[in-house]
């Protein structure tokens, strides 16, 4: 009987140990959960206050007649720099060809003068 007594409390203690674990484990899980989403949440309102700041600027401007010229002319001012881009895109790939080209013809005349000078020093060799 004393034995049982024994096992029976330490059978407890184990239980109430583990509870203890348990329940702090949940405590710091539910923590976390908490705080990802009041971090959520947070963001969220930054977001709405935002938009809701841009709208009522909008809103102020949008009767202007200045920015209904903006708003005309802004896309004209995208095409405008694409075409700028493009132009210099191109005149960068002409200084490429350029370079290359000149690359090119400095590769082929050493290639000459190294076949040259590879004949004459063969010639000399052969003299010996």
């Amino acid at each position: 009987m004393f034995r049982g007594g024994v096992v029976g409390e330490l059978d407890a203690r184990r239980d109430a140990a583990l509870a203890r674990v348990l329940v702090r484990l949940q405590a710091r899980a539910r923590g976390l959960l908490a705080r990802r989403k009041a971090e959520r949440l947070r963001t969220q309102h930054t977001a709405a206050r935002c938009v809701q700041r841009n709208v009522r600027a909008f809103l102020a401007v949008r009767d202007w007649p200045w920015w209904r010229l903006l708003v005309r002319v802004t896309p004209l001012l995208a095409v405008h720099r694409t075409e700028h881009r493009l132009k210099q895109a191109q005149e960068e790939l002409e200084t490429l060809r350029v370079k290359l080209e000149k690359t090119e013809n400095e590769r082929s005349h050493y290639k000459n003068e190294t076949e040259k000078l590879e004949t004459k020093v063969s010639c000399s060799i052969n003299k010996y």
